[in-house]
């Protein structure tokens, strides 16, 4: 495969690729659609140092990341992280932000306090992803900012360290959970909207890996190519724009909804 068909796409969108992986397995085995092997994540890294690309953290997004630039970021706080995603990272030098469910932390299968403080000294980032991983999006702006703030005050105390990251669970987003987000501190809000991020907003569009997200499709989102991403973010209107329109409309509509589900 040539390098020119990986590297310059003939129609490219303007912004930063903001990228959510979710678990990273041990071998081929595919658990779920989100869970992306280990040697496809380690292809994924290998094609960003080989072509030039700058790894940032979110936010130097604000000073408009020029090139050739992406953003990685893990959602789950999954024990996967740390003993695969952490040591392929830092066999490239490169950093990502772990989004974590505060109240899971140290439970089966999920990182443990010691290992995210680890994970930090080496360079990593931490956000919050809730303290349950459970939708928020049909809160009051009130009870979410409770939620959150106590999520993102267990964090800096767990890491000694200030959190400025948000993360949706399920990536949804409403007017409330926006809010309270917000009141709560958080500068970064990151939802799972499928497009390339700008300088311009503090609400963060990514682009989720999913298990057959090999280095081809990787190579088309990082840079940017027109028809790949216009292609993800219609189908992800049709799958889940009308809820989200009920989510922001007519909130007691769909808490109705969900309750005689």
């Amino acid at each position: 495969m040539a390098a020119h068909e990986l590297t310059f796409p003939r129609f490219a969108i303007p912004g930063v690729p903001v990228f959510m992986y979710h678990d990273v397995s041990a071998g081929s085995t595919l658990e779920n659609r989100y869970t992306l092997p280990l040697a496809g994540f380690r292809e994924h890294l290998s094609f960003l140092c080989g072509h030039g690309f700058a790894v940032k953290d979110l936010p130097a997004l604000a000073g408009g990341c020029g090139g050739r630039s992406v953003v990685l970021t893990f959602d789950d706080g999954l024990l996967g992280h740390y003993e695969r995603a952490f040591p392929a990272l830092l066999e490239r030098g490169m950093t990502a932000t772990f989004f974590v469910n505060t109240a899971l932390a140290g439970s089966p299968g999920y990182l443990s306090w010691d290992q995210m403080r680890e994970m930090s000294e080496a360079g990593m980032t931490f956000g919050s992803h809730g303290r349950e991983h459970i939708d928020y999006s049909g809160m009051e702006a009130a009870k979410a900012r409770r939620e959150l703030s106590r999520s993102r005050a267990e964090l800096e105390e767990g890491l000694g360290k200030a959190v400025f990251n948000f993360s949706a669970p399920y990536g949804s987003l409403s007017r409330g959970l926006i809010a309270g987000a917000r009141d709560a501190g958080f500068s970064w809000i990151c939802s799972s909207h499928p497009w390339v991020a700008s300088a311009e907003s503090a609400l963060v569009p990514r682009l989720a890996i999913f298990h057959d997200t090999d280095v081809r499709r990787f190579s088309a989102l990082a840079n940017r190519s027109a028809l790949p991403l216009l292609a993800r973010r219609a189908r992800y209107a049709l799958l889940h724009l009308p809820k989200e329109i009920l989510q922001l409309t007519w909130p007691e509509r769909l808490r109705a909804y969900r309750e005689n589900e």
